[in-house]
């Protein structure tokens, strides 16, 4: 099971970074940043499975494919600015991580418009 690849590589990279910061703590980073892409690879082709899925759904509901498209990317972006965030904090600089979670917010916000726009669209021709 790949959940043990990641604990692992998670393990391991947390020992070593906390043996190496006592001796160069800016090595710790690194090690978190090079354990973070490690896990994000194992974990790569699960993405890949759950794109095909959301185009097998919007095959059948016969929904318009750029609205998965863009669930996709909000999805893709949180997780990104998160685990920005979380090295930034990992790194000390809490200040930087607030601003990443504030950029991702309002990116995630803009790629959401088309979809609230459509909603709105929507309820606003079944009312009328």
């Amino acid at each position: 099971m790949d959940i043990f690849r990641v604990v692992g590589i998670g393990m391991i990279a947390a020992i070593l970074a906390l043996v190496v910061k006592q001796h160069r703590p800016e090595l710790a980073i690194q090690i978190s940043i090079v354990a973070a892409l490690l896990i994000f690879l194992s974990i790569a082709p699960y993405f890949m499975g759950i794109v095909r899925m959301f185009e097998d759904l919007t095959d059948q509901l016969s929904v318009d494919v750029r609205y998965f498209d863009i669930v996709l990317k909000i999805i893709g972006v949180a997780y990104i600015a998160q685990l920005g965030a979380e090295l930034c904090r990992d790194a000390g600089e809490n200040a930087i991580a607030s601003k990443i979670e504030l950029a991702g917010k309002i990116i995630l916000l803009v790629m959401a418009m088309p979809i609230v726009y459509s909603l709105i669209s929507l309820i606003t021709g079944l009312l009328n």
